[in-house]
Parts: C-alpha cells; structure tokens; sequence
C-alpha cells in the first residue's frame, strides 16, 4: 500500500503481481540472504543499499519523472469522503501545523525522527527528512495535482484501481 508499488505496478503489472509483503526495514536482509530475489525499498533504505552490496534495478521515482515529466507523488494523506469536509479539513489544519512546526524547528525534528529510525546517520536521516518535509509538504501546487492526477489515471488504465467519479479533493 505504497506509493513505491503502485509505481511498480505501473512499470510492470507482471512485477507488482508476484511479491511477497514485509515490513521495509527487513527487506535489505531479505535480499542479501537470498529469501527474495529483489525488493522494493522505501524510506531510508533509499539511501543505504549501496553500502550492504546490493545494486539498484530501478529507480522508479526516476523512471516516474522521465515517463510523465511529473515529480513523484510521495506521502499522500487520504481520507474517506463519508468522513465529511468538516472533519477531513480540521485534520489538514492539523497536519499543516505539525509540517510547520516541523519545518521551524528542523533540530527537533531531526532528533524524533533519529529515534524512531531504522538508520542513525545524519547525513541520511536529513536526506530522508528533505525527501518527505519539504514545499510540496505545505502546498503541492499544480504541479502535484498534476503528478497525482496522472498517477492515478496511469494506475486505473492498467487495472490497477478503480476510476472513481468523485472529486480528488475537497478544495
């Protein structure tokens, strides 16, 4: 239920089809012992294949960019429609003031997110933070809805997700 597999659908419906799911931080050791052939690594994991002597296939945020001309998608808060604007709109206030507190107070940040990281390297946990907390956090603009829009219209023309007929947002 990542942005990274439906990517991976969206590349090769075949790949996305023949996976076995864990949890992200045991996907490396996975791979390095042989349980699986590849994997898809999400989250710092990014950052620190190289050094456990594993090779990148693809990079599909890459591949994503190059195919649609789109930055990719990453991080997207849902919720159902049946919750109503009222309820849906006070949680994006919220969230909105915790990306701008984390945005504020970027050494505080660093220090929760090194506590509940699988990597403790600064240099890593800031590329991981920059990746996730950043302008788009705050404001996709057009560009996002645009990028979004097409990653869900690529998905449902490969059968991946249903069309829906509603609105993608509220505002």
């Amino acid at each position: 239920l990542t942005t990274a597999h439906l990517l991976l659908q969206i590349y090769n419906p075949e790949l996305g089809r023949n996976f076995r799911v864990m949890p992200f931080h045991l996907i490396i050791d996975a791979v390095k012992s042989g349980e699986v052939d590849a994997g898809l690594i999400i989250h710092e994991s990014r950052f620190t294949y190289q050094r456990e002597g594993l090779a990148r296939i693809i990079d599909l945020g890459q591949w994503w960019e190059q195919e649609t001309g789109h930055p990719i998608p990453l991080g997207c808060i849902i919720a159902k429609r049946n919750l109503g604007k009222k309820l849906v709109e006070k949680t994006d206030t919220l969230i909105r003031r915790s990306l701008e507190y984390a945005l504020a107070n970027k050494q505080e940040t660093k220090e929760y997110i090194k506590g509940h990281s699988q990597e403790l390297e600064d240099s890593i946990i800031e590329q991981h933070i920059r990746l996730y907390v950043n302008d788009y956090s705050l404001d996709i603009g057009n560009d996002g809805l645009r990028a979004i829009k097409k990653l869900f219209r690529m998905a449902a023309e490969k059968g991946i997700i249903a069309e829906s007929s509603g609105p993608l947002f509220y505002k």
